[in-house]
């Protein structure tokens, strides 16, 4: 079972209330999984409707009364699940609600998103919380005179609850960023807040936060991580309004929401909650094993920022190489510069070259902006990057990405100024601007099984006509942007036409693994 979405609040209220409060959540489920405003609250037990499997348990003592009711349903290939725990105990009615999936294509992408139930559910609660946060079911609309209380908000060093601030654009720049800011919310709802802030109150919370803040247009993320220094802004991720009004700007929606939803699936369990796991959960070796695999998450996850952190130092130098490569052509010292080895660039007064992308459909883009002189992109090779770019690897495999696709560019233009080889050999002399030649990284040729294989159809790509092989072209050689990541790690496929009438490398296929599979896939 792969947990997509956890939502857990807790609401103070009359102690005479609290049972009536878990017995109105069972009939709020009760409807939702029937799909019946008026349907009975289902029974204990196993209830069979139509294609859906409903369970309900009942825990009431003297000092509880609870319920976990839970809807199965399958769809495809996929069995989704909805499991909601209300407990009433100690003056404090407990909300917990889970959304899982079980699928035989796990590298199938994923739309993420609470149950609606979970609407229903935010709404008996006068004012539901968690910690020291209260949730919002909406959008948060922040004047000027709320950044102070914002911002002491999100320092508070007990706060649990994600924030994600939408900046107002510059005037008519986004007519649609309300919109997109209500879109977050409700895919959002229960796990994060969501807060708007108009031009004015923008530009204070820039005054305040500095580097920190958010600029106009785009959106940024705090998780609940410190937030003091500089040194602090990789934890917190920012999208510029560049890349939200793009043609990546939906996939840069999925990956904020996955983003909070993945954070969502590692919640803590309240102990007033854990009596839903059984006696048997209960013991300190549970516990301990609980803490085991909460450390281990926390290791994977900083690993993951520092991966992400390498990306961003990667492409600042390789933003340095190229402006240092600009100073010494004007200087006519082009030689001091490793040989041969060129940093292809726009000398047309075009907008320079970005030094990290967000995803890989924001590589993509930003190929076919700035190297379409050495790098041609089929208008069909970007296939199914939505997993891709909502994945918790997305900014390290957009800028692996970009890395490669620029790196196809360095090559072919030092093969248009006479340089010879091939690609791999090209590598292997180690430019500052090449890819890995490992055969862990990169492939020239596939294997003769694959090529006399019926798979070998699926590498074949459209392919700009002028390079005089049709409009189709069986491609093999590729890049590895990631070795890890199953079926979802990417690939981009391309021709090496240096040497031929369009003196270009031609991409072909930038999309999962699971789309050319090989006898190991």
């Amino acid at each position: 079972m792969s947990l997509l979405y956890r939502a857990i609040w807790k609401d103070c209220t009359d102690e005479s209330d609290q049972r009536a409060v878990v017995e109105l959540a069972h009939e709020s489920f009760s409807r939702w999984a029937l799909d019946d405003p008026d349907a009975t609250p289902i029974g204990p037990g196993e209830t069979v409707v139509r294609d859906k499997v409903l369970h309900l348990r009942v825990l009431d003592s003297d000092d509880m009364y609870g319920i976990e009711a839970q809807s199965r349903v399958s769809q495809g290939s996929a069995v989704w699940s909805v499991t909601l725990r209300a407990l009433a105990t100690g003056g404090v009615v407990h909300m917990w609600v889970d959304l899982g999936m079980e699928t035989d294509e796990p590298s199938q992408p994923v739309t993420v998103g609470p149950p609606r139930v979970v609407h229903d559910l935010l709404a008996l609660s006068d004012r539901p919380s968690l910690g020291a946060t209260d949730i919002v079911s909406d959008v948060a609309t922040i004047t000027t005179a709320g950044i102070p209380g914002l911002i002491e908000l999100l320092r508070c060093a007990e706060r649990r609850i994600p924030f994600i601030v939408c900046a107002a654009p510059v005037e008519h720049a986004d007519p649609h960023w309300t919109e997109r800011a209500r879109r977050i919310a409700h895919r959002t709802r229960g796990i994060a807040t969501v807060v708007t802030l108009d031009e004015t109150a923008t530009a204070a919370f820039k005054t305040e936060l500095g580097p920190l803040a958010v600029w106009p247009g785009a959106v940024r993320t705090y998780l609940p991580a410190p937030l003091q220094t500089t040194a602090d802004g990789w934890r917190h991720r920012y999208v510029p309004a560049s890349v939200l009004n793009s043609s990546s700007g939906k996939a840069a929606v999925n990956r904020i929401v996955y983003a909070v939803a993945q954070l969502s699936t590692r919640r803590r369990i309240p102990a007033e909650l854990q009596v839903f796991s059984g006696e048997e959960h209960a013991t300190a070796d549970y516990d301990k094993l609980e803490r085991l695999c909460e450390d281990l998450q926390l290791e994977i996850d900083i690993g993951q920022e520092e991966l992400a952190e390498v990306q961003r130092e990667l492409a600042r130098a390789n933003g340095h190489l190229g402006r240092l490569r600009q100073a010494m052509e004007a200087n006519g010292q082009s030689d001091l510069f490793w040989g041969l080895s060129q940093v292809p660039s726009s000398t047309n007064g075009a907008p320079s070259r970005p030094e990290t992308v967000q995803d890989v459909s924001e590589a993509v883009a930003a190929a076919q902006q700035h190297l379409a002189e050495w790098v041609s992109i089929a208008p069909t090779a970007a296939r199914e990057l939505d997993g891709i770019d909502t994945a918790p690897s997305a900014y390290a495999w957009g800028n692996s990405a970009w890395r490669g696709l620029q790196a196809l560019a360095a090559y072919a233009q030092l093969k248009q100024r006479g340089g010879g080889g091939n690609f791999w050999s090209w590598c292997e002399r180690g430019d500052p601007l090449s890819w890995p030649a490992t055969s862990k990284r990169l492939a020239m040729r596939e294997s003769e099984t694959l090529r006399n294989s019926r798979q070998a159809d699926s590498r074949v790509f459209d392919v700009d006509p002028a390079v005089g092989q049709g409009q189709r072209i069986y491609m093999e050689a590729h890049l590895k942007v990631s070795e890890g990541g199953g079926g979802l790690a990417p690939r981009i496929y391309f021709y090496d036409d240096t040497d031929g009438a369009t003196r270009r490398v031609h991409v072909g296929f930038v999309g999962p693994h699971f789309l050319v599979p090989n006898s190991k896939a």
